[in-house]
Order: structure tokens, then C-alpha cells, then sequence
């Protein structure tokens, strides 16, 4: 038999409640012999996770309104305090990576999010305007400075690893190297120069040994050799003025070929092939980024189109949360933090 503590008191008159029949939802109801109020007892913690299910269903799991069974405004109403809570991010434990990726990506109202991961997770991530070096900066000043650091390789972030991570050696992202070369050259070059430039940029995804690396250099040298004069031709113009102006003749190709020549000498083509780095499985691109991360993300705001700023940040929050180092049990941690909301810091 239960004991009489457990069963509640008035609100109105602080009296003992006894049972009084069930709502047409079927949960009891409680009467009070002393005053007559009646009332339904309900348990916060119970409202309070199913309400954080529906949400991370909804949010994350793909479930649409209908298919949970509720009303569009209902669902609304029942999970508005979900939107409150901060998502944790992961701790900063201090472990030093043999890697970390780098990367942004633009989302809308003027946004744009940087992710940091050990090559499998998450680490850390920052909101900002833009990537430029302050961005970068905020990010990894929070971090200690991996054996290397693999980059698409803007000018924000180069200046951003001179300033916080001199030491740390920089792969860059092969296959933004190989798409803007691309880009420079077209897919179907006319000249001779061009074409060649293109099967050498073809093979860079292709590199599997120290070996490789140092023939690929080295027909990079030879192809210079034998085009040098061709990318070094200018055009003239003179303008009524009487004033005389060049530009090269084969720009595009010459900035394809710079681009290359520039990096192979930083060294910064093949540090995953480096023999020190032979046991780390270092990674050659940043698609692990775009694929694991930043197609979800666009995925996320595809299916929930419309969401406003603050709530759209925090969808992608908890979405990178679950790819993190130290995932969140979002039901869990939302039902637990019910009861904070009316704290200012959680708000």
C-alpha cells in the first residue's frame, strides 16, 4: 500500500486531495473534501521529455509534424522552451592531434561557421562574419597546436596559423587545389601548355608515395621549362593617350601554373606523404568536412526552411553537437535543463 505522504495536497487550502474519477485524456483527478477544488496532478520531468523528444525528432531525426501525431501549433506551443536551451559544446581537453581540418561554411542572415576536427570528429567550432584571420584565430587559440593542420588554404586562415601555430606543418586541401586550377584552365585547354598543366593537375589526387610526389615535381619543372617563354608572352596596348599598357598574354594559364609552383616549393603539396608522418594517416583534402559536415548542414536547413536566425543557429548547434568528440544525449540533456530555464545564462 502506498503511503498517505505521497498522495497531494490542495493548492488552495493545503488539505489532503483524494482520487475523483479521470479526465477524458484518462489521467486522474483529484478533489479536495475541505474547499471542493478539483485538479489534474502532473509530473514536469515526464511533460518535459516527451516534449524534448517530439523536438529532436523533429529537429534531427527527420519526423514531419504529421507524423508525430500533433498539432502544428500544439508542437509549437509544447517544445518553444527547447529553443532556450544553450547546446553544450565539447571540452577542451588539452590532447594534442597529429591533425586537425579546417574549414567554414556560409549560411544565411550573414553567418558563417568554422569547424575544427581530428579527422573522424568535431573538436570545437565559431560563428563569425567571415573567414578571416581574427575568426580563425578565436578558434584555434582554443586549441593546442596540432602536427598538422589541413586547410583549404585562404588568406585568413594562412595568417591565422603564422600568428597562433607557427610550428605546425599545413597540408592543403588537394582537391580545392586541383578545382581552382581547374577553373583557370578550363576542362578543355586549346593550347599544348594548357592540356599538359591539366594532366599533371589530374594526377594530384592520384599520389600515393614519396616517389610520386618527387616525379610529379619534377615533371612540373620540365613543364616550366618547356612553356616558360609561352606564359612569359605580354600583350601591348597603347590608349589615345599615347600611354603604353601589357598584361600577359596567357594569364590564366601562367596563374594556374604559379599556383602550383608556389605551393610544391612551400612544401605544403605532399606533407601527408612526409616519412614522420607515415603513421598518421594524414589527410590529403578537407572533404571529410564537406561531406560530413557541411552537406548535413545544408541538408538541415533544406528540410527545416524558414527557421529564423537564432533558431537556426541553434539547429545547426545541435546537429554538429551529435558529430562532436563528446556527443550530447540531447533528450537527456534538455529534460535536465527544463527546470533552468528561467536562469538568465540559459537563455
Amino acid at each position: 500500500m502506498k503511503s498517505a505522504c505521497n498522495r497531494p495536497v490542495c493548492g488552495v487550502c493545503g488539505e489532503k486531495l483524494v482520487k475523483n474519477g479521470r479526465t477524458s485524456a484518462g489521467r486522474t483527478r483529484w478533489r479536495c473534501l475541505a474547499c471542493g477544488a478539483s485538479t489534474v496532478k502532473s509530473r514536469p520531468d515526464i511533460s518535459a521529455r516527451a516534449q524534448a523528444d517530439l523536438f529532436i525528432k523533429w529537429l534531427l531525426e527527420g519526423y514531419s509534424i504529421k507524423q508525430l501525431g500533433i498539432a502544428k501549433t500544439s508542437f509549437a506551443t509544447k517544445t518553444a522552451w527547447c529553443w532556450k536551451v544553450r547546446v553544450p559544446k565539447p571540452q577542451v581537453t588539452g590532447e594534442i592531434y597529429d591533425q586537425i581540418l579546417l574549414d567554414g561554411i556560409y549560411l544565411p542572415y550573414n553567418w558563417c561557421l568554422i569547424t575544427a576536427t581530428n579527422g573522424k570528429r568535431i573538436i570545437d567550432w565559431q560563428w563569425c562574419q567571415r573567414e578571416n584571420a581574427p575568426a580563425y584565430q578565436a578558434l584555434m587559440n582554443r586549441l593546442p597546436p596540432p602536427q598538422v593542420v589541413v586547410t583549404d588554404g585562404g588568406a585568413g586562415i594562412r595568417k591565422a596559423l603564422r600568428n597562433t601555430w607557427p610550428k605546425t606543418r599545413v597540408q592543403r586541401c588537394l582537391f580545392h587545389v586541383k578545382t581552382n586550377t581547374i577553373t583557370d584552365l578550363t576542362r578543355r585547354p586549346k593550347t599544348a601548355a594548357g592540356k599538359a598543366l591539366l594532366a599533371l593537375t589530374n594526377q594530384l589526387l592520384t599520389i600515393n608515395t614519396p616517389q610520386e610526389a618527387a616525379n610529379w615535381i619534377r615533371l612540373l619543372h620540365q613543364w616550366h621549362q618547356l612553356y616558360q617563354e609561352f606564359i612569359n608572352e605580354k600583350t601591348y596596348s597603347t590608349n589615345p593617350n599615347g600611354k603604353t599598357h601589357w598584361w600577359w598574354t596567357h594569364e590564366r594559364l601562367r596563374r594556374g601554373y604559379k599556383r602550383l609552383e608556389r605551393l610544391s616549393r612551400s612544401e605544403n603539396l605532399f606533407t601527408y606523404l612526409e616519412p614522420e608522418f607515415a603513421n598518421n594517416n594524414i589527410h590529403r583534402t578537407t572533404n571529410q568536412l564537406e561531406g560530413g559536415i557541411n552537406a548535413p548542414i545544408r541538408r538541415l536547413l533544406n528540410t527545416h526552411r524558414g527557421l529564423s536566425e537564432p533558431h537556426m543557429k541553434k539547429a545547426i548547434q545541435w546537429l554538429i553537437n551529435q558529430k562532436s568528440i563528446d556527443p550530447t544525449d540531447p533528450v537527456k540533456y534538455l529534460t535536465t535543463q527544463h527546470k533552468h530555464l528561467d536562469q538568465e545564462k540559459l537563455s
